[in-house]
């Protein structure tokens, strides 16, 4: 009995050290890009019920998305700033409709602003064809 005690401790111990690490910059790229997607899902939901994506209607939506983002810091922590670039990313993807640039790893230039473009009318079939 004692022997299993001794040989579960160090698995038990791993699993904690592991839990507790840092997502990668690639993993946390790859949330984002997940995030702006629900962001962009939930501007189609709001466009169905014939609702303005508007800032206030994407917070909206994110905050009943209620967010896990991974750890940016080992130890199991999520600073304040990657939760805002978090929330920053879905915000802009549901007002805009298109995935957000992704911050730059150095941390230079990580929020970054994105143009809210005017909605074009979709292109007809009839329109590309060629008249000549």
């Amino acid at each position: 009995m004692r022997l299993r005690t001794v040989a579960t401790l160090p698995l038990a111990a791993v699993v904690l050290v592991v839990a507790g690490c840092a997502a990668s910059y690639e993993e946390r790229m790859t949330y984002l890009d997940e995030v702006s997607q629900q962001g962009i899902d939930y501007r189609t939901k709001l466009q169905e019920q014939n609702t303005e994506p508007s800032k206030e209607a994407c917070s909206i939506g994110f905050d009943l998305l209620q967010a896990k983002p991974p750890y940016d810091r080992d130890g199991g922590h999520v600073t304040e700033t990657w939760r805002e670039q978090v929330k920053e990313s879905y915000i802009k993807s549901c007002m805009t409709g298109e995935l957000r640039p992704k911050p730059d790893p150095s941390g230079v230039d990580a929020v970054t602003p994105v143009p809210i473009t005017p909605q074009q009318p979709p292109v007809s079939p009839s329109s590309l064809t060629a008249t000549g």
